[in-house]
């Protein structure tokens, strides 16, 4: 079972996002990008499947989690985030539900200090590195400290990730033009239904 508060954004959450209009304003700045969200009832109750990708190349993902939400005593939701110990295998499980139920706990990575705090607002859920965190993303050669943070609200999700040198703060990667802002373009609501009842 999971808390009704936690089901509520699961509900929300999941489905396929687009930044499309956004890609197509203004292709210098931002790729276009798909994220797809969906349940993996098999595991601890909470878990869901991210995926992410471009649309120029849909069937290999760039980024692959499975993120699972707890309600904490606060009130908040924490998001633990693993990796997988062979991502290949799971490339475009999103809509393959037979490589979905594959998924197991033995194939996960917990990713320690990289999880989130997420708050609902008035304006929707709001989501942001723990506090303390220090998620460590190697990028061209280089360690650095992942800052992330998401506004989740009705049919947008907007994203932002930038990757900060841990001596000196500096940006060393990451949109200079904001958040990315997504679209969804399809529910998956509906698999939550059945999922951890």
């Amino acid at each position: 079972m999971i808390t009704l508060p936690v089901r509520r954004f699961l509900n929300l959450l999941c489905g396929e996002y687009s930044n499309q209009q956004q890609a197509f304003d203004n292709p210098p700045l931002y790729a276009h990008i798909f994220l797809r969200y969906r349940p993996l009832p098999q595991l601890t109750p909470g878990s869901i499947l991210l995926e992410q990708t471009y649309a120029v190349d849909p069937s290999n993902p760039y980024r692959l989690r499975m993120i699972r939400a707890e309600e904490q005593p606060s009130g908040a939701i924490k998001l633990w985030n693993h990796t997988f110990r062979d991502p290949s295998r799971f490339a475009g499980a999103t809509f393959d539900p037979d490589l979905r139920l594959a998924i197991q706990a033995t194939d996960l990575i917990s990713l320690d200090q990289c999880h989130y705090q997420v708050l609902e607002q008035d304006d929707g859920y709001h989501g942001a590195m723990e506090a303390g965190c220090q998620c460590i993303v190697r990028r061209d050669g280089k360690d650095t400290v992942l800052v992330s943070s998401f506004h989740l609200q009705g049919e947008s999700l907007q994203t932002l990730d930038r990757g900060h040198d841990p001596d000196t703060n500096e940006r060393c990667w990451g949109s200079v033009a904001g958040p990315f802002r997504f679209k969804r373009t399809e529910s998956w609501t509906a698999d939550m239904a059945s999922a951890w009842v």
